[in-house]
């Protein structure tokens, strides 16, 4: 079966605009946090895309159009990276300068080649940018706290597809040209939008699961409202938001914040050998053990599925140490007293938002990436200092 250009690209355009109408609903309803917003302006410029290529391939002489639909399917790669971001809570000024600068080259070099190249006006610069964005995008998806989400993985394969795939076709279209055998068969216009149509598909169910847990903010823009499941922890939206507020209180007061992250990561593992079953009983009594051993005047949070967060302000005469210790020897006996079939590795990290920055979610990354390294080489921090 045959394809022709404009019905390829109609193909193609439908499904953008479907998912991204979806998901620009979804994004409206739920009230959407600054990730979900730059996801859903990266669906958006996917749709302005694919018009201003309708517009190119059914209205002679409308090269504009094409200079602009190159730069706005750039545009769509480009804040696929920008939301994941924002997701892990980095700076977006030197990401946003770097799009804003990709986005002006593409359209302008497809002005330069003029409406003599064609379909292939500023081609090179389309492709390059693409998978510059892409690469971005995989990297930035595998660290942070959107590394963690298991989903994440599915959108940095989406992201390496795309990088790979238009690096070669790069080659292939430099090397021999847009008309040559190879370049039809596997770069050409009918792959692109079949591509395209998958990866569009992918991208929209993967970063709406990703999206669904950022949502923590609901009714006015202005407004917080916290989330505390039926052990007293807050989910990690929640504890992000209140320990930035506790790290400038304590910093005015003169104190300092401690927060502990806490792992079980032994969990999937379980379920996997065991049956979901005891890892749900495990994960259960992990959460109470926590809230139960924790400082009473201590914030508890939720990191991820296997991970939570406990922070406290402290003075110089706290000791932190035993506070550790303790916490971890009583975590371990009560996952012990279960009498399950495997007691799970608990590793504990240590951040201070003196040393690691006034930024809830940062000390809660930083807490759990301590406690990840501890929970895979047994090396807990009861060594830490007092002071």
């Amino acid at each position: 079966m045959v394809f022709d250009v404009l019905s390829l690209q109609t193909a193609s355009s439908l499904v953008i605009l479907v998912s991204a109408v979806l998901y620009l609903l979804d994004t409206l309803m739920l009230r959407d946090a600054l990730p979900g917003r730059l996801w859903a302006t990266a669906f958006l410029a996917g749709v302005f895309s694919a018009v201003c290529y309708l517009v190119w391939v059914s209205v002679p002489g409308a090269f504009v159009a094409l200079a602009l639909g190159n730069g706005a399917f750039v545009a769509a790669t480009a804040f696929i990276w920008l939301g994941s971001v924002a997701f892990n809570g980095r700076p977006l000024r030197i990401p946003l300068v770097v799009t804003a600068v990709g986005l002006v080259v593409v359209v302008v070099l497809a002005l330069v080649d003029g409406p003599s190249a064609g379909d292939w006006a500023g081609a090179v610069a389309l492709f390059l940018a693409n998978a510059l964005f892409a690469v971005l995008g995989a990297i930035e998806t595998r660290r942070g706290a959107i590394g963690r989400r298991w989903s994440a993985a599915a959108l940095t394969t989406i992201l390496a597809i795309e990088a790979a795939w238009f690096f070669v076709r790069t080659i292939v279209f430099v090397s021999q040209g847009p008309d040559s055998p190879v370049f039809l068969t596997y770069f050409g216009t009918s792959v692109s939008a079949f591509l395209t149509m998958s990866l569009v598909v992918a991208a929209v169910v993967v970063t709406s699961v990703l999206r669904t847990s950022e949502s923590a903010l609901r009714g006015n823009p202005e407004t917080r409202q916290l989330i505390v499941d039926r052990n007293g922890v807050l989910l990690r939206e929640s504890f992000g938001a209140v320990l930035t507020i506790l790290v400038a209180r304590a910093r005015a007061a003169g104190e300092d914040l401690c927060v502990i992250g806490i792992r079980v990561d032994d969990l999937r593992r379980v379920a996997t050998a065991f049956g979901p079953e005891e890892a749900e009983e495990m994960a259960r009594a992990f959460r109470a053990s926590v809230r139960r051993h924790a400082p009473t005047m201590a914030l508890v949070g939720e990191t991820d599925a296997t991970g939570l967060s406990v922070a406290f302000s402290t003075a110089g005469a706290t000791d932190h140490r035993r506070i550790v210790r303790v916490l971890h020897e009583r975590l371990v006996a009560d996952l012990s007293d279960l009498g399950t079939s495997v007691v799970p590795v608990v590793g504990i990290g240590v951040a201070f938002a003196s040393v690691d920055g006034a930024d809830g979610p940062t000390l809660v990354d930083r807490a759990d990436a301590n406690a990840s390294h501890a929970a895979s080489t047994g090396e807990q921090p009861f060594g830490l200092p007092t002071d």
